[in-house]
C-alpha cells in the first residue's frame, strides 16, 4: 500500500514538472503559429522612395508594417536564423536583399548582410537592446575588396551613425556587412520573464528531472 501511494505521488509530481516545462514552449508555439511567413519571391515595396527590401531565404515575423517609408519587422527570423528581433530598414532608389540578420534581444549586439543594387541610399536599425547612442567605433561595416579580402569602411566612407542607431549607407552596391559589437552588461528589465531568466529556468527545469529520476529510482529499490 505504501509503495502504491509513493507511486501516486511521484506519477503527479512528474507530471507538474512536465505541465510546468511544456507550458511555455507551448504558448511560443502558438505565437509562431500566428507568424507572418515570407519567401525570396516577397517584395516589401517602398513606392514613395522607388526602393524594395527582399530576403535571399525564407523566414517569418509577427508583422510587417511599412510606416515614414521603413519597413518594421517585429520577432523576425530567418531561415538561416535562431534569434528573434526587430528590424527597420528603408531603401531609396535601391534594392535591398537581405541574406542574414542576427537581432539580439538579450544585449545590443546585431548584424545585417545584405546586397544593395543601386546606388541610392539605405537605412539600417537592428533593434538593439539599448536605449543609450551607441558609437561609431561599436560598428563595422565591411565590404568585399580585391583579392577577396574584406575591406572595413571607417564612419563617413560611405555610411553615418544618427542618434538613434540607425545606420545610413549611401552610395554603396553590392554585398555588405553592418555590424554592432557590444560588450555592455545585458539589460533585462524591459523583456518578459521567460527571456529575461531564461537561464535560471532552464537550470531549474533541469534540477527538477533530475530530482524526479531520483525518486523513480529510489521507489524501485525500495519495491
Amino acid at each position: 500500500m505504501r509503495a502504491t501511494n509513493s507511486k501516486a505521488v511521484l506519477t503527479g509530481l512528474v507530471a507538474a514538472i512536465i505541465v510546468a516545462i511544456v507550458f511555455p514552449l507551448v504558448c511560443l508555439g502558438t505565437m509562431a503559429e500566428s507568424s507572418t511567413t515570407f519567401t525570396p519571391a516577397t517584395k516589401f515595396s517602398i513606392p514613395q522612395l522607388n526602393g524594395s527590401i527582399s530576403f535571399a531565404v525564407n523566414g517569418s515575423c509577427s508583422s510587417a508594417t511599412l510606416k515614414n517609408d521603413t519597413w518594421s519587422f517585429r520577432d523576425l527570423r530567418l531561415m538561416n536564423s535562431v534569434s528573434l528581433g526587430t528590424l527597420e530598414v528603408s531603401a531609396e532608389n535601391s534594392t535591398m536583399t537581405i541574406y542574414s540578420y542576427r537581432g539580439n534581444s538579450i544585449n545590443a549586439g546585431g548584424t545585417l548582410r545584405c546586397m544593395v543594387q543601386g546606388q541610392g541610399k539605405q537605412t539600417v536599425n537592428l533593434g538593439l537592446n539599448t536605449t543609450q547612442p551607441t558609437h561609431a567605433s561599436e560598428w563595422y561595416i565591411t565590404i568585399p575588396g580585391p583579392g577577396g579580402h574584406t575591406v572595413f569602411l571607417g564612419e563617413h566612407e560611405g555610411w553615418i551613425l544618427l542618434p538613434d542607431n540607425t545606420v545610413v549607407v549611401t552610395g554603396i552596391t553590392g554585398n555588405m556587412s553592418i555590424t554592432h559589437y557590444s560588450f555592455a552588461v545585458p539589460n533585462n528589465n524591459n523583456l518578459p520573464f521567460y527571456q529575461a531568466h531564461s537561464v535560471i529556468i532552464a537550470v531549474i527545469a533541469v534540477l527538477a528531472v533530475m530530482v524526479a529520476i531520483a525518486l523513480v529510482i529510489r521507489v524501485k529499490v525500495r519495491i
